[in-house]
């Protein structure tokens, strides 16, 4: 009954007790999040893309410069002689149609920025979670073969004893040893098995790949409600649905930017400049203006950008309703997949119960002559199978939770 107490926490998961070597998953979310190599390109990349929104806004302003030129000259026979100017300039746009869609296209692309950043993030979340379920289902996986071990070693000492009293055959003894064979070999398997999990933890929160893993702590899965209408708001900020808009804003940006390609365009300038031979006296200049340009003829590249730009707003359009219905029902789905998992956890529940008490009261008959061999090592079996059956039930549930999270964009 101890070792069903244990395997009923292992399969729900619940939080372990806190010590200064457990590791939580909110402690390793924000470890991994800040040096996986994923999730650091993917908010660097995030960074340079609101950046190049305050670039594009600059185009509203205006802008000054100042230049210098020195210059000595000569020519064959007469002595060499110096010249220089320096001065300042500014310009500012007055009509510009082009610096607004470069605009919205510059906060466009910094929206799909960080859908592609928050897309990574759940995918790496959920990621970790399942590398959580799955080491501390392959630790207790151990634990439960140890157990498994003993019991096989202790049934072919019986079965020795009873062979060599003339009360069991020899088929039987060989049949048990061989069993006993094949627990150690499937030990060794899950020792493996948990190495190589342990890796891949390690990888997912870019640690050297020796590192030893402390104790995992993960939080128990809630009660799934009835109905997925409670979810449908959290549905609309998915990043994937986020994504999506943001490729319609790009394609709207690029109509405007198709447009003002063929309106005029307006700015004023002005100067101020000096420059002479003979330092510092020297003569001054100023300007003061304004120019327009309207493009008159283009071949019918400008009309042409504009309708191909038109028509990648109405596939960015479509695109967005498509995206909207795929993301509400693989929720809806994953939803549905983590209520199964929790009710299947129940139905393994029971099993296991019935399988160990009809394991106990098998093996008391068979050791007081009531019951069969055969009919002592199938019982056997089955409770083996069911132990571990309820161990995938309890990671199923916990990786079910976490795919459904994911499917909200979370």
């Amino acid at each position: 009954m101890r070792l069903l107490h244990a395997l009923t926490l292992l399969a729900a998961l619940p939080l372990l007790l806190h010590s200064e070597e457990t590791l939580t998953f909110e402690q390793a979310e924000k470890a991994m999040l800040a040096a996986n190599p994923q999730a650091v390109s993917a908010s660097l990349e995030l960074q340079a893309a609101r950046d190049r929104v305050t670039a594009a806004r600059a185009g509203f302003y205006p802008s000054f410069s100042a230049n210098a030129a020195y210059y000595r000259s000569g020519s064959q026979g007469l002595p060499a002689g110096d010249a220089y100017n320096y001065g300042f300039s500014g310009t500012q746009p007055l009509f510009a149609p082009a610096v607004p869609a470069a605009l919205r296209s510059a906060k466009a692309a910094a929206w799909s920025s960080q859908a592609a950043r928050d897309r990574i993030a759940s995918a790496l979340r959920y990621q970790l979670k399942a590398a959580f379920a799955d080491t501390l289902n392959a630790r207790e996986t151990i634990k439960l073969s140890q157990e498994t071990l003993r019991r096989r070693s202790d049934n072919l000492e019986l079965l020795r004893l009873k062979y060599q009293a003339g009360r069991e055959n020899k088929a039987a003894l060989l049949e048990t040893e061989a069993a006993l064979k094949t627990a150690q070999w499937q030990h060794e398997k899950y020792r493996k098995n948990l190495r190589l999990l342990e890796r891949k933890f390690n990888r997912l929160l870019s640690r050297p790949p020796q590192t030893a893993v402390p104790a995992l702590s993960l939080p128990l899965p809630p009660e799934p409600p009835e109905d997925f209408d409670s979810f449908t708001p959290r549905v609309e900020s998915h990043n994937a649905l986020s994504a999506a808009r943001a490729r319609f804003a790009l394609a709207e940006a690029a109509v405007d930017g198709a447009q003002s390609s063929i309106l005029p365009d307006a700015a004023a300038s002005g100067s101020y400049k000096w420059g002479g031979s003979d330092w510092p006296a020297a003569p001054n200049s100023w300007s003061l203006g304004a120019s327009l340009s309207l493009p008159l003829f283009s071949g019918g590249r400008l009309s042409a950008g504009l309708a191909s730009a038109r028509s990648s707003l109405r596939s960015a359009e479509a695109e967005l309703r498509n995206s909207r219905d795929e993301i509400f029902l693989n929720a809806e789905d994953a939803f549905y997949s983590w209520r199964e998992a929790r009710a299947y956890l129940d139905v393994a529940k029971s099993s296991l119960d019935a399988a160990a008490a009809r394991a106990w009261l098998v093996r008391k008959q068979y050791l007081a002559g009531q019951a069969s061999y055969f009919e002592w090592r199938n019982v056997e079996e089955q409770l083996i199978s069911e132990q571990n059956q309820y161990l995938a039930a309890g990671r199923g549930l916990s990786t079910s939770h976490a795919a459904f999270i994911q499917s909200l964009g979370e």
